[in-house]
């Protein structure tokens, strides 16, 4: 059993980790979710011993725990070559435990599908010797496709140890979570179930948590009342309490007999309201709020694509691909990694040529275009110089990178000394800062949190114009409504 009881971490003035437990023993599948900087990867280096905590205690008995990260390093190195000094017999026992058994040990990294780098790089841990009993994965299901997403889930559920993995992937979650830990604002939070689950529990804390508030804010205003009464009473006495008698003295002291009387009813009203316990508004969650600009008019004709070819030499990637698209329709384009989907984007948002076929674009048709590499950032200029190329106003791209949680200071920075998840956001804030007909996603949630994942599935939900996605994200698919699913195979479309 791997513990971790009360661990803190600060660097220089900035406390990352404040109070985090968490335990893992057989069995346990749990994933770590939160937002992106909130220390997740820094709470991954404390349990592998690279960075040690300020305060608290780690217990580890007798685990060995190996570390799967997000990508493979030495790429131009052979798969045999990346054991490094691992014996021959370790390294085909590892390759064999993760179906990779007939592959040769020869080929390079880099030839590798996504999902084939992912297989090698859980093989490379358990080659260790001894073999580990905790694994650590970082954000496994980034690049993979459908049939590398069904491997690793089968994979996790035959482990016979613990495993403890980042993710955003809420499907993902879903298929193979016991248990998700939350970390916010430095603190962790235990949820024994998966990512539904996990919904649903912070739901109910939410809604217990806003009937405490909104109980306290009806206390507050009551107290408030019968202090305010208790005054205009005293002040009433004051003025126009008289004797029949005219006598001065009996009237002065029957009136500070009053007074002192309501002036401590007044006193118990402002103890009980100092004493009545600060209750905050509860932040479910921050929600991003931001929208997709443009429309498209039902039925119009957007883009046409007539007999589409591609090919790199003699290797063909796309053949006599036809379709169109029209209204407001939204379509997911499927296959599997290296079916030609990113290729197939590029051509339509007009960054890379057809070797044959035509395009055509329907009349004032305005497209825009996200890239899962980013590919629409310049890295040459600051993120504020990227987002006034849209030609929008200053307040306008303030608001809008304000919305997608990238601060202020970030926009002077340049993009690549942003992190992969604020390089993702600030590509859609160039998307989100203009308006067009129809917007073409190539994997668009790759490298976000799951609150702007949901910010994002939100204002798709509500646009107005076209979509064409290519995803593995089933749960982000789910949420969008897909129309039309045009699958990528040998090159050809299939329709379904």
């Amino acid at each position: 059993m791997l513990n971790l009881h009360k661990i803190s971490k600060s660097y220089k003035d900035n406390l990352v980790l404040k109070d985090v437990t968490l335990s893992a023993g057989p069995g346990d599948v749990i994933a770590l979710i939160g937002a992106n900087g909130v220390g997740k990867t820094t709470l991954l280096k404390i349990l592998l011993g690279e960075v040690a905590p300020d305060d608290g205690q780690i217990t580890n008995h007798h685990d060995e725990v190996g570390y799967i990260p997000q990508e493979l390093d030495n790429l131009n190195e052979t798969i045999e070559k990346s054991f490094d000094s691992v014996e021959s017999w370790r390294i085909d026992y590892a390759l064999n435990l993760v179906d990779l058994g007939d592959v040769r040990k020869d080929r390079l990294l880099s030839n590798l599908s996504g999902g084939q780098k992912t297989r090698v790089a859980i093989a490379q841990v358990l080659a260790q010797d001894p073999e580990p009993t905790v694994l650590l994965l970082d954000e496994p299901t980034n690049n993979l496709d459908a049939e590398g997403l069904e491997w690793l889930e089968s994979f996790i559920k035959r482990f016979k140890g613990a495993v403890l993995f980042v993710s955003h992937d809420r499907q993902f979650i879903n298929a193979v979570a016991t248990k998700v830990i939350e970390l916010k604002a430095g603190v962790t939070k235990l949820y024994g179930g998966n990512y539904d689950f996990y919904k649903q529990q912070k739901e109910i804390e939410y809604q217990s948590a806003l009937e405490k508030y909104e109980k306290q804010q009806v206390e507050k205003k009551r107290l408030k009342k019968a202090m305010v009464a208790q005054k205009e009473a005293t002040k009433h006495v004051h003025e126009h309490i008289k004797r029949a008698d005219n006598d001065k003295y009996q009237r002065d002291f029957f009136r500070n007999r009053v007074s002192v009387k309501l002036g401590q009813k007044a006193k118990n009203l402002e103890t009980r309201l100092d004493k009545l316990e600060d209750v905050e508004r509860p932040d479910f969650d921050k929600n991003y709020e931001f929208s997709l600009g443009g429309a498209s008019r039902a039925n119009k004709l957007l883009v046409q694509v007539e007999d589409i070819s591609k090919s790199y030499d003699k290797h063909v990637v796309l053949s006599d691909i036809n379709f169109e698209i029209r209204g407001n329709v939204h379509i997911h384009i499927k296959g599997l990694n290296g079916s030609g989907k990113s290729t197939l984007l590029h051509i339509l948002a007009g960054q890379l040529s057809p070797t044959k076929g035509t395009i055509t674009y329907g009349s004032d048709v305005s497209v825009g275009y996200f890239s899962q590499d980013t590919e629409g950032l310049d890295y040459k200029i600051s993120a504020l110089d990227n987002l006034s190329t849209t030609e929008a106003k200053q307040e306008a791209i303030y608001r809008q990178a304000r919305s997608l949680g990238i601060a202020a200071e970030d926009l002077l920075k340049m993009p690549s000394e942003l992190s992969r998840g604020q390089q993702s956001k600030l590509g859609f804030a160039k998307l989100l800062l203009a308006n067009h007909d129809l917007v073409i996603l190539d994997e668009p949630t790759n490298h976000l949190d799951i609150a702007t994942k949901e910010q994002l599935e939100k204002a798709l939900q509500a646009y107005k114009g076209a979509v064409l996605v290519a995803s593995h994200d089933v749960y982000f698919l789910q949420q969008l409504k897909i129309n039309q699913t045009l699958e990528l195979k040998n090159g050809r479309i299939i329709e379904s």
